[in-house]
């Protein structure tokens, strides 16, 4: 009798368990459908501030410290995206490894990093491992907001054009579906459009044109750009880099929803296994004890007869 008591407590306490799990689970798809729209929303606008920046630098004089790399790089400013909150698998393991990996390349090239924490996780981590962490971000991950993006990346810029830093990585998970996630980083400063500018004006045809293979072909006319082609340069690098940060937030929240939705599917799941073997056992514990019972009936019964 103590057994199947036994056996009954273990059930209940693992199917409340999977209450909550399965509600976590739930609230997690329903996250992430609002994340994916937010990523996909903010992309184009990406693509089109990169067409706009690429024609302005290669159809005009005009520079910008953010689009020059520096001749020697001494600095680099590493800034890594963890979550704020844990119970999503290893998105935030495999996350550090990435991180961690980064700044051991670093070293290893003989140079110098700071590094920035975004993530209640990730700045746990690299303190208790002693690691020099120059600044942390946290109650981001849940929400990122543009205005919290815009400050950051402010934050950044000033730190780039001051001289304090010659390089800015950015490490981040990027999201391809809600069961894959894929720890990745990026350069963000200086700006090179990942060969954009190659592409188009750079290619020696001159103001306006481009080259296809040994054709020389006209895309675009000469524009003037109001108030001068400066401010507007300045503008838009501005906005990109504010919207590159937060696409980066975005996607890191994307994957830090999916990566907990999959994480309490599977919890889920093995709850369910877990008390499906239980109640077999509970059936089985209790046919026996039934069965010894009427054993012992029929044999207190036969005693009697017996006398």
């Amino acid at each position: 009798m103590d057994k199947t008591r036994e056996i009954k407590s273990r059930i209940k306490s693992i199917s409340g368990t999977r209450k909550i799990t399965k509600a976590m689970e739930m609230i997690a798809s329903s996250r992430i459908r609002k994340a994916q729209r937010r990523i996909f929303e903010a992309r184009p606008f990406i693509s089109k501030i990169e067409d706009f920046i690429t024609d302005i630098a290669c159809y005009s004089p005009v520079s910008h410290p953010l689009l020059s790399s520096r001749t020697e790089v001494k600095n680099i400013l590493v800034m890594g995206i963890t979550a704020d909150r844990g119970l999503c698998g290893g998105y935030n393991s495999n996350m550090i490894r990435r991180i961690k990996k980064t700044l051991d390349n670093i070293e290893k090239e003989g140079k110098k990093y700071k590094l920035d924490i975004i993530g209640t996780r990730g700045k746990n981590h690299f303190r208790y491992s002693g690691y020099s962490i120059s600044r942390v971000y946290e109650n981001l991950s849940d929400y990122p907001k543009f205005l919290d993006a815009r400050k950051i990346a402010r934050r950044i810029i000033k730190s780039y054009i001051n001289g304090e830093v010659d390089e800015v990585i950015i490490c981040y998970t990027r999201f391809k579906n809600p069961a894959e996630q894929i720890p990745s980083s990026f350069k963000l400063l200086p700006i090179t459009f990942r060969g954009k500018l190659e592409e188009r004006g750079s290619s020696g045809a001159g103001i306006g044109m481009v080259r296809l293979g040994d054709q020389v072909c006209r895309i675009m006319p000469e524009f003037t750009y109001e108030p001068s082609t400066e401010n507007v340069l300045e503008g838009l690098l501005s906005e990109y880099i504010y919207t590159i940060v937060y696409t980066a937030l975005l996607e890191s929240t994307a994957s830090e929803t999916g990566a907990r939705m999959t994480a309490m599917k599977s919890a889920s799941d093995n709850a369910e296994e877990i008390i499906k073997d239980l109640s077999r056992r509970y059936n089985r514990v209790r046919q026996q004890n039934i069965t010894i019972e009427i054993s012992e009936i029929v044999s207190g019964a036969e005693a009697l007869t017996g006398s």
